[in-house]
């Protein structure tokens, strides 16, 4: 026994030695300083007063019976005096609470005379709890802990707070914030709205494609052969969704997504969005044509990977996801026709041999898709 818990801490030394242990994000140069306690209130303070570009809050309590003042007062007010000159003040709340309606809680005239001044609120929707307690000053100061902006946590409670200095995580926070707020406000208006299939035809006429994802066996021949063949339709919705916003970076409705793939209409949200992942970790794991998240909400968050060389164009009502009476290779074949028709050849014109080793495509499948009506029509 004893050998054996020698052995673990070896091993335990050497990853130590050799980089130390892994962890998911990036480490940050920063300096650091604590400021529990009764520190915090005359820091915070400090940094608000001496802002010259922006402070950014979120928060998941602030008390808003304020008759007097105090110190969640005085920080209210240094907030409304940076904005006063010309300190961008954004602040985001939480406003799930078990005795406090969010109606109620948004009118508070607290919030309306931060508002009045200029000051942007962000209410989270209340379906879900924003827990922060996190100040930002001028991209660059983040002030992180357990305490709320009440009363009772900067007057009486033991409040943990530490001080940073760190651009990078200044902007690591603001960004986060951001999202989670963009994320969860999507989410409650989709509520508002019935289903509604995305396929490639509903978004987008023509799409544009590297060759690469032809000429390539890591990309679509491989997705012929290891019968991942949803995923070759989500990619096409992804390309297509990605050049209708003119951005690379997007939220997606899995429920959408699903419909829009060809699945069936009666199955619920939960069953549609899991097939969605499936397939979107299969194009982030074993393609590397996408980064997905799934950090706050159903919705991803899709980041479109770069293919290298050169791209053509088709029109997307050939290859329409859609369509399940379309095959995949015959979607794969009018790929190729595109393609061709590009470089001024004519499919059928092409030796097959030149297309089966161009394109990784095997001769029974392309016998088949070439007598299809859809290639010949």
């Amino acid at each position: 026994m004893k050998f054996r818990i020698a052995i673990v801490v070896f091993m335990l030394t050497l990853a130590v030695i050799g980089g130390g242990f892994c962890f998911a994000g990036e480490f940050y140069s920063a300096e650091v300083r604590d400021i529990s306690d009764r520190e915090y209130e005359e820091v915070v303070i400090e940094l608000i007063d001496n802002a010259e570009e922006s402070v950014v809050v979120g928060m998941y309590y602030v008390s808003t019976r304020l008759e007097t003042n105090n110190p969640v007062k005085l920080l209210l007010n240094d907030l409304i005096e940076a904005e006063e000159r010309g300190v961008e003040v954004r602040i985001y709340l939480n406003t799930k609470f078990p005795d406090v309606s969010y109606e109620k809680f948004v009118g508070e005239d607290e919030f309306k005379r931060l508002e009045d001044a200029g000051c942007e609120l962000y209410f989270m929707p209340p379906g879900r709890k924003l827990h922060d307690k996190v100040v930002v000053v001028d991209r660059r100061y983040v002030v992180e802990g357990s305490m709320n902006w009440s009363i009772v946590a900067l007057r009486n409670n033991f409040e943990s707070v530490t001080l940073i200095d760190s651009h990078e995580l200044a902007k690591e926070k603001i960004a986060r914030l951001e999202k989670i707020y963009e994320i969860q406000k999507k989410k409650e208006e989709d509520k508002e709205r019935e289903r509604e299939p995305l396929y490639v035809g509903s978004i987008i006429e023509r799409v544009e494609m590297k060759k690469a994802l032809l000429e390539d066996e890591k990309y679509f021949p491989r997705m012929l052969k290891k019968s991942d063949r949803r995923a070759m339709d989500l990619y096409l919705i992804l390309l297509a969704y990605s050049q209708k916003l003119d951005k690379i970076e997007f939220f997606l409705r899995l429920e959408d997504v699903g419909l829009g793939l060809g699945l069936p209409a009666s199955w619920d949200d939960e069953a549609l969005r899991r097939q969605v992942i499936r397939a979107l970790r299969t194009l982030e794991e074993r393609y590397n044509l996408i980064e997905v998240e799934f950090n706050y909400a159903s919705d991803a968050y899709i980041t479109i990977l770069p293919v290298s060389g050169e791209s053509f164009t088709i029109e997307t009502r050939t290859i329409d996801s859609y369509n399940k009476e379309i095959l995949q290779r015959v979607k794969f074949l009018l790929l190729i026709k595109a393609l061709l028709e590009k470089e001024g050849k004519d499919l059928d014109l092409v030796p097959q041999k030149e297309i089966m080793r161009r394109f990784h495509i095997t001769d029974r499948t392309l016998d088949k898709a070439m007598n299809s009506p859809e290639v010949n029509g």
